[in-house]
């Protein structure tokens, strides 16, 4: 109990003595700056990218760690006897804009979605798309959808009726 975050294995820290971030090591990295008493510290992790950012006064102070193991838990430490903290899960409103860091993710993402070229081989988008579904409802054993579809895109089923029809018994039975 007289350790740090950052400091033993797989634990992570941004110590506010020195402004330094600590990846399971004693040894820290230059990150930002330091904090003391009255400052409000945000940690943020990005589970898409498996990434850990740290904010200061609701200033975001850029990334802090990558490639973070998928099972995390919320850790602080206190150094002098006395010392309280306030920990702010969502209850009240975050100092940091994280909704609008949410937004800027999510532009992001659909911009590079809608910046993919479709390979011409396989057709035009609405074509691959369609078989993508076709597909989708045939391996799942989804006969009577995927009939519809069929019928409503004008595309052939691949697979006999009866065949998909009995993967789907064979499913509730399972």
């Amino acid at each position: 109990m007289n350790r740090l975050p950052g400091w033993d294995k797989q634990s992570y820290g941004y110590h506010g003595d020195d402004g330094h971030s600590f990846c399971s090591s004693g040894q820290g990295q230059a990150y930002g700056p330091t904090f003391t008493t009255g400052d409000i510290i945000g940690c943020g992790i990005n589970l898409v990218n498996g990434s850990c950012f740290y904010t200061k006064n609701g200033h975001h102070l850029g990334v802090a760690f990558q490639d973070l193991p998928p099972k995390l838990f919320p850790t602080v430490g206190l150094q002098t006897p006395g010392e309280i903290i306030d920990a702010n899960f969502g209850q009240e409103p975050f100092v940091y804009d994280i909704e609008g860091e949410m937004r800027e993710l999510r532009r992001k993402t659909q911009n590079v979605v809608s910046n993919l070229s479709w390979p011409r081989k396989h057709g035009d988008q609405q074509t691959v798309l369609q078989k993508m579904v076709s597909s989708y409802l045939v391996h799942h054993g989804y006969s009577q959808t995927a009939e519809t579809f069929a019928r409503c895109t004008g595309q052939e089923i691949s697979e006999e009726l009866a065949s998909m029809r009995n993967r789907q018994l064979i499913q509730k039975l399972v």
